[in-house]
Parts: C-alpha cells; structure tokens; sequence
C-alpha cells in the first residue's frame, strides 16, 4: 500500500497524487503494489566473457546486439536485449565454477509453449554436446536444469496444469511430501514422443494420478 510516508519520499506533488488517485477510481491509501508487465533482462559479470557469449548465444539461438571489449547485449525476440554480460577480465585466482549451493541466485527459469518444443530443445542442445545437469517432472511442470559457463543455473520448463490447478498442487500434500520432484529421462521421452506414444508415466510423477493415465491419453496443460 503507499502511504503518506512514500507520498513524501518519492517527492510526488498534490497534483500526481490526485491523478494516480483518480485514474484508479479508489482512495490513495487503498492502492496496492501494481506488479511488473514482465521480466526484461539479465545481467552477468564474468571473467569468462568469451565463453559466455557463445554459450548464450547457441543455447538461446540468441543475436548480438551490440559487443565491445566491456559490455555485451544479446535478445532471442522482439525484446531490445534479454541478457547482457560484463567483462570483468581474467580472473587473478583463474577462479572456478561457481559452485552450485554457492549463496545467491539458484536459477533463472523459462518455459516453452509445449512438450515438443522443449524436447526440440533439448535435442537441438544435446547435438551440440550442451547437456542438463538435472531433468526433474516437479508435478506441475518438467524441467530440464542446466549450468551456464560460470555454473549459473537455468531451468527449461513447460507447464503441466493450469494456473489454478497448480496452485492447488502446490498447496496439497504431495507437494508437501515432496517438494522437488522426481527425475526422468529425457531421451526415453525424446524417443517416444515422434512415434506417438504415450508418454504420462514419464513426464509426471509417480504420485500423480495422470502418470497411470490409460494408454494413448497425455494430459498436458
């Protein structure tokens, strides 16, 4: 909520008060946080700033924005740039990967619009020697993990339910149980999915009711 406090702090006039009032038909105090329209961009420090270039550029079919000696800006859309990258120079210590339970971010995640894209991926990615770390079906999604050059985490997903839905899985108690998941095999799914076959058993889990769905039926949101 805003309150007189922020009014104060961010130096807003009577005249926008009124008018941030006014175009939401509501009192000012009653106004909540508005949420971001989307994600932009990621920035990267590196020491390996070669290496990363390629590797984001291949893995995301990325194109270069612009590129000099110090700075690096890459998009895979319409997006002016999705990821940048600093270049910090060698490393004194010609520092190692980051560790994976290293303080800070885990991961960055991305969802594709469905199976058959993210399989794509995966064996567009795996032709090119790039292999993830971890396939895991969560319940509400399958997600494919993989480590970047300096070892940050990013996750390829798809949806498996609906918003709703997923909401619900979250809060019940197989998630409870077990909130990570279970792992699968992507090339058993990546062999299957071009015959037609069915594939529930492999991209939900076992306490799923949709992994022993009847043959030929596959439930993806």
């Amino acid at each position: 909520m805003i309150w007189a406090g922020h009014i104060a702090a961010a130096g807003w006039s009577p005249t926008v008060v009124t008018a941030i009032a006014a175009t939401r038909k509501r009192p000012l105090w009653e106004i909540t946080m508005v949420a971001p329209s989307k994600f932009a961009h990621v920035v990267f420090n590196t020491h390996r700033y070669e290496e990363m270039i390629d590797w984001y550029t291949r893995v995301f079919e990325a194109r270069v924005q612009h590129r000099d000696d110090r700075l690096a800006f890459l998009t895979y859309d319409d997006e002016h740039h999705r990821f940048a990258f600093v270049n910090l120079g060698p490393a004194k210590d010609n520092a190692a990967e980051r560790p994976v339970n290293a303080a800070g971010l885990n991961h960055l995640a991305y969802t594709w619009r469905n199976l058959e894209e993210l399989i794509d991926t995966y064996a567009r990615l795996k032709s090119q020697s790039v292999m993830p770390s971890r396939p895991i079906r969560h319940g509400l999604t399958l997600s494919l993990y993989y480590r970047d050059p300096d070892g940050n985490g990013l996750e390829f997903q798809i949806d498996l339910m609906g918003t709703e839905a997923a909401n619900e899985f979250m809060s019940g108690p197989a998630f409870a149980a077990n909130p990570i998941g279970e792992p699968f095999d992507p090339d058993a799914l990546a062999a299957r999915l071009p015959e037609g076959k069915p594939v529930n058993d492999l991209i939900f889990r076992s306490d799923q009711a949709e992994s022993k769905a009847a043959p030929g039926h596959r439930d993806v949101a």
